[in-house]
């Protein structure tokens, strides 16, 4: 894949394809029991929403950097694709960069790390949260009351292959071209535990989905039933590298 200028931006050119598919492209499952179903249609709708709430409040561009301050979840997910819509680099909570963070986003507004010239993004990973809660605080941007009303549609403007898309400590960062320069193969319905990093999991998600499969992606403590496995049709089991 080249690192030219992309009209469509990776992200548009990973969701189009699927864009208008029922068939479920990310389904998460908690420990409280919740099992929420996003088709590639819903999946694509809930990135376009966040990436307009991402432009229009932050202003995000490719020199903007993101910490995504959350677990591997489909809310995490779907921000961070939005982030990248945006050219912009996500990195974690404990990288060198985060204290220049344009944008922190986090399921803990008041946390003490979170520099004052950050904004912040509050995320109430609970599906069915219409709003952040009580403990929002009076500066952070609510993600739960705020990003359905954003439009159903993103129209990006292009972005480089050579920016930046991942940067963690002890490694060199990976470019957008890299990160969706994917070769996986299609494995059928993929068994996901939510164990590791969101940011590690991306470029494995980012590939299992530019090969056609869905994801079935299991909040970390919950028991992986026969009976789950069987109704999710699960191909495949994701085991991360040590």
């Amino acid at each position: 894949m080249s690192n030219s200028l992309q009209s469509r931006t990776f992200v548009e050119n990973l969701l189009a394809p699927r864009r208008s598919s029922a068939s479920p492209w990310l389904t998460w499952y908690s420990v409280s029991g919740e099992r929420i179903e996003l088709s590639g249609r819903v999946f694509d709708n809930w990135v376009a929403k966040s990436a307009n709430l991402l432009g229009e409040v932050f202003d995000l561009d490719e020199d903007s950097i993101v910490v995504l301050d959350l677990p591997a979840h489909w809310k995490s997910l779907v921000v961070a694709l939005a982030a990248l819509h945006h050219g912009a680099t996500l990195v974690d909570a404990g990288h060198d960069d985060a204290q220049q963070a344009s944008v922190w986003v986090t399921a803990q507004p008041d946390d003490e790390r979170i520099p004052s010239s950050s904004e912040i993004l509050a995320v109430n990973p609970a599906a069915l949260a219409l709003s952040f809660g009580s403990d929002l605080g009076p500066v952070a941007e609510d993600f739960n009351a705020s990003v359905r009303t954003y439009g159903d549609q993103f129209y990006p403007s292009p972005v480089t292959g050579d920016a930046s898309a991942i940067a963690t400590n002890g490694d060199a960062p990976v470019s957008l071209a890299a990160l969706f320069d994917t070769e996986a193969k299609a494995q059928g319905t993929i068994l996901v535990r939510a164990q590791q990093p969101v940011l590690s999991l991306l470029p494995f998600a980012i590939g299992q989905w530019a090969a056609g499969d869905g994801i079935v992606l299991v909040e970390d403590g919950m028991e992986v039933t026969q009976r789950l496995r069987d109704g999710e049709r699960i191909d495949f089991d994701y085991r991360p590298a040590d």
